[in-house]
């Protein structure tokens, strides 16, 4: 951690170093203003991704037809939300800013795909979050591997406590039958795939008829999920895009590992085809850095089978 630290605190040197180089390409011998402005082209790269990039909050738009749906089926509008790492990186999106964000698209419900921390201080947990009680949509949650100690402090209780202040449902090794924009649908969950506390027995008593959601972390649970539970979707997060995604390299700064990327996967399992939604979130871990992957919301329209 502290290397990481470092790179965090040390980053802000760039600033005096960028104006000792404005200095030169403006005031230098012709030799050195030419040094000064490869220097200064050459740093601003990483300088963006420090500076700029991790506070560019987008939204990503997609359309989903879930199996034995159409185009012109009943559908239903959500936000998914991811990996927002709120700790040590003071760069990351503030809560609050995403939460207004999402207000301003209307959704029908919030789907929070776990790792909210990253080694922040346990009596700061509850202020990191308390805007998620300003949410106009119902909120369902899960942790990540962050979250519950893999690595890292094992958040759970002071997470749940938060969750539990702004209204939460969490949704972890359960699931619940509700309604979203006046559509009937069942929202599960599962916990973190590395803790290895993953329990689908509640898929026994699913109700029929109905479409489900299964909102986890990490979008390999897709590989180990029974093949008797048929979900419709699967809610996931944790590879950030890569986080800093230079081409062809990017899996080489933060592994994606598995076959999971980010946004729409269809995978053939024993049980069938499975869809499987990744966001990319909005934090960062190992790196106070994002390249070419900003930070996204994701508002899904899903059209539901009929």
């Amino acid at each position: 951690m502290t290397f990481k630290l470092l790179i965090f605190w040390a980053s802000w040197a760039w600033f005096p170093f960028a104006a000792a180089c404005l200095w030169l390409i403006f005031r230098g011998s012709p030799r050195r203003r030419m040094v000064a402005a490869a220097l200064l082209m050459v740093t601003a790269v990483p300088a963006y991704a420090r500076f700029i990039e991790p506070r560019m909050l987008t939204v990503h738009e997609e359309t989903i037809l879930l199996p034995g749906a159409s185009e012109t089926s009943p559908s239903i509008r959500i936000a998914l939300l991811g990996d927002p790492h709120i700790g040590i990186f003071g760069n990351a999106v503030p809560i609050r800013r995403i939460v207004d964000r999402i207000n301003a698209e209307k959704v029908g419900a919030v789907f929070l795909a776990g790792d909210l921390t990253y080694h922040p201080r346990a009596e700061d947990v509850a202020g990191d979050f308390a805007a998620l009680a300003d949410l106009e949509a119902p909120l369902f949650a899960v942790l990540g591997n962050h979250d519950v100690g893999f690595p890292g402090e094992d958040l759970t209780d002071a997470l749940l406590a938060a969750l539990g202040e702004s209204g939460a449902t969490f949704v972890q090794n359960r699931a619940i039958e509700t309604e979203i924009s006046g559509q009937r649908v069942v929202v599960s969950g599962a916990s973190d795939l590395w803790q290895r506390r993953q329990d689908f027995s509640f898929s026994a008593a699913l109700p029929d008829g109905l479409p489900v959601l299964l909102l986890t972390h990490n979008p390999d649970t897709a590989l180990v999920v029974p093949d008797s539970f048929r979900y419709d979707l699967m809610l996931a997060g944790h590879t950030h895009g890569g986080q800093v995604r230079i081409p062809l390299l990017y899996r080489h700064v933060l592994p994606v590992t598995g076959p999971f990327d980010k946004d729409l996967h269809r995978i053939e399992t024993r049980g069938g085809e499975r869809l499987v939604y990744v966001t990319t979130g909005t934090g960062m871990v190992g790196l106070p850095l994002r390249f070419l992957m900003p930070p996204r919301i994701d508002i899904l329209t899903l059209h539901l089978p009929e």
